[in-house]
């Protein structure tokens, strides 16, 4: 939850909109999450198993981000179980980052250890899987349609995944991740490598190498980053209606997870970032979109791990606005729903 903390400054409503995304639905959208299993991250997969429009086929955990790697693929099997689709495999990615830079505040990593202090059931269905970044490729490679991904933290397994089989590249539908600062300050604390960075975001931060690798892999990239993040914070109004419409675990998951950072204004506010990327995967009409070519700043300094815009190289399609009123719409309706797949149905019962 921490993550959705940090936002500050400039708003992308100054940079020109250059169109917006669409989606074929003539089939399920086959996804991947990778994730670094911290709160919001949970909230964005409740978010994607409860929408008919996505077929989860696997979530996979890096390590180098919020948690440690296996308590969060232990808690997100366990958040499956309370959403009725433990059947959904989750995997241990990448335990160390291509290239550390630094971590979370560690105060903010035990309080996403223990989601917040909120008990999950045990999930009895499967263990979670060792070698997580050859299930990647694996489930990657063997299915017949595209897989997206969404990737909501470090780009570890992603980058690692393409090293070891760039084949991969022409099966991925598009890459969806929830990370980077563009016009905004960063949201790095203190001074990890002994710099004051004030313009680098975790998620890139944390592995600026394996992010480079992606943003120019030339596969379609659509980014969330926290600049638009601002538009979609967690306000009284969302909560007060759904505190009134609580009807499945999932919902009320999230009501617990919000609950006291309702009380927070100003700077700390608490934004749906990882949601809102989660929404953008079967919904991108919903944001306005720019196209950027960006590369990522290794040189160690100040502004390690910053996006950078460049003239070459390929497109990234980054989000600069977003329909607020049809995000809060769309999430709340997703929390509510029954679980009506051919799958698990332990929300239903």
């Amino acid at each position: 939850m921490r993550k959705l903390l940090f936002f500050l400054g400039a708003l992308f409503s100054i940079v020109q909109v250059e169109g917006k995304g669409s989606v074929d639905l003539s089939h399920p959208i086959n996804v991947i999450v990778d994730t670094d299993a911290s709160i919001d991250d949970m909230m964005a997969i409740l978010y994607l198993i409860k929408t008919p429009r996505i077929d989860v086929k696997a979530i996979i955990t890096v390590g180098g981000g919020m948690t440690h790697i296996e308590m969060g693929g232990k808690n997100i099997s366990d958040l499956l179980e309370l959403a009725g689709r433990s059947n959904i495999p989750v995997a241990y990615g990448s335990r160390r980052s291509q290239s550390p830079a630094g971590s979370y505040p560690q105060e903010w990593k035990e309080e996403e250890n223990n989601v917040g202090g909120i008990k999950l059931p045990k999930n009895p269905v499967q263990p979670v899987r060792e070698r997580g970044v050859d299930y990647m490729i694996e489930q990657i490679m063997k299915n017949p349609l595209k897989t997206t991904l969404l990737c909501l933290g470090p780009l570890t397994n992603i980058a690692t995944a393409l090293e070891k089989a760039p084949q991969i590249k022409d099966h991925i539908e598009r890459i969806y991740v929830a990370g980077g600062a563009i016009l905004s300050p960063g949201n790095i604390e203190g001074r990890p490598q002994g710099f004051r960075n004030q313009v680098a975001e975790y998620n890139i931060f944390l592995d600026a190498k394996a992010a480079d690798t992606v943003f120019t892999s030339d596969i379609p990239i659509t980014l969330v980053p926290v600049d638009v993040a601002e538009h979609v914070p967690v306000t009284k109004e969302f909560f007060e209606k759904l505190s009134a419409n609580r009807k499945t675990p999932s919902a009320n998951f999230v009501y617990e997870v919000i609950k006291p950072y309702t009380r927070i204004s100003g700077r700390d506010r608490s934004f749906f970032w990882d949601p809102l990327a989660a929404v953008l995967v079967p919904y991108p009409e919903l944001a306005t979109y720019r196209n950027l070519k960006l590369t990522v700043n290794l040189k160690k300094g100040p502004e390690y791990g910053r996006l950078i815009m460049t003239k070459v190289g390929a497109n990234t399609q980054v989000a600069t606005g977003i329909d607020a009123k049809a995000f809060y719409a769309t999430f709340l309706e997703s929390l509510n729903r029954p679980v009506n797949f051919k799958q698990n149905h332990n929300e239903s019962k």
